[in-house]
């Protein structure tokens, strides 16, 4: 149903709720007695509700199309992943959008080059960008490096290491050498969390995006890894690198806020964070 429509029978139902309770609010016996308050009150709500929707539906809209507490505003997903896992597919009315993403390495930044180099630079990039009949976005995405599995293997191998060194401090036969050595693996380990976690590690991925449509997702596929292809080849011609087309996960990186920002990662780094500006009041 298009939103002017719906709007127009909210605001209708709910008008309508809030006459039936003014009228039953002077007809007796509900008049003479306290239920009269009730139905007015309802009445009033009824009203104002109705006068709300006449005129700030698009404020509320949105909460009265939450599913399980979260707001929809789309029911179609925003994309899923072609079946090769090069991909990503977007279904528009009745037609099939596929982008793929060419990864460019660049192997020197601006700041290291002189004016003829700059200039020469740009001119590669005039002619990268004009290598295809089909519109090619070419930007960067800088997105923090996953080091969740890292960090979870350091602190199980701290975790590991305390443990020994309690076990070690309750044992009356353990020597004073076997002692420091068990403390001083438990020291390592916490200054490589430490360091670990201190830092965000950043990387930078610039990368070319191409978009085609079909009448069909196999179409769109298909169409997709040709020119992909082609402007990965063109690319690594005209720039003189190895360019190749992103597949799985690491397509992930440069749509999904998750995988620019590693959930795990980031706490850790509130953690740390935490954990310094306790020590920093005692």
């Amino acid at each position: 149903m298009p939103s002017s429509n719906q709007e127009m029978v909210i605001f209708i139902v709910i008008a309508a709720v809030g006459f039936v309770f003014a009228t039953l609010t002077g007809l007796p016996p509900a008049s003479l007695s306290p239920v009269a308050l009730l139905l007015a009150i309802i009445a009033l709500i009824a009203a104002v509700l109705a006068f709300a929707t006449r005129y700030y539906y698009y404020l509320y809209a949105p909460v009265l199309r939450s599913k399980s507490g979260s707001v929809v505003l789309d029911p179609d997903d925003a994309f899923y992943m072609s079946q090769n896992g090069n991909a990503i597919l977007v279904r528009k009315d009745n037609l099939i959008y596929a982008t793929s993403f060419i990864k460019v390495p660049v192997y020197s930044s601006s700041t290291e080059m002189n004016d003829e180099q700059k200039f020469n630079f740009s001119n590669v990039f005039s002619r990268m960008v004009s290598i295809s009949k089909t519109p090619i976005k070419v930007t960067s995405q800088l997105y923090s490096i996953n080091k969740d599995d890292y960090i979870a293997r350091v602190t199980s191998r701290l975790n590991e290491a305390e443990a020994r060194y309690n076990a070690i401090q309750l044992d009356k036969n353990a020597s004073k050498p076997q002692l420091d050595r068990i403390k001083g693996e438990v020291t390592m380990w916490h200054n490589l969390l430490d360091s670990v976690s201190k830092a965000n590690s950043q990387a930078l991925d610039v990368y070319a995006a191409v978009t085609v449509f079909g009448g069909t997702e196999e179409e769109a596929m298909n169409m997709i890894s040709l020119k992909a292809d082609e402007v990965a080849a063109g690319i690594s011609a005209t720039v003189g690198v190895s360019a190749s087309v992103v597949t799985g996960a690491d397509m992930l990186v440069l749509v999904e806020p998750e995988y620019m920002i590693p959930p795990t990662t980031i706490s850790e780094l509130m953690r740390y964070s935490q954990n310094q500006q306790t020590q920093n009041m005692m």
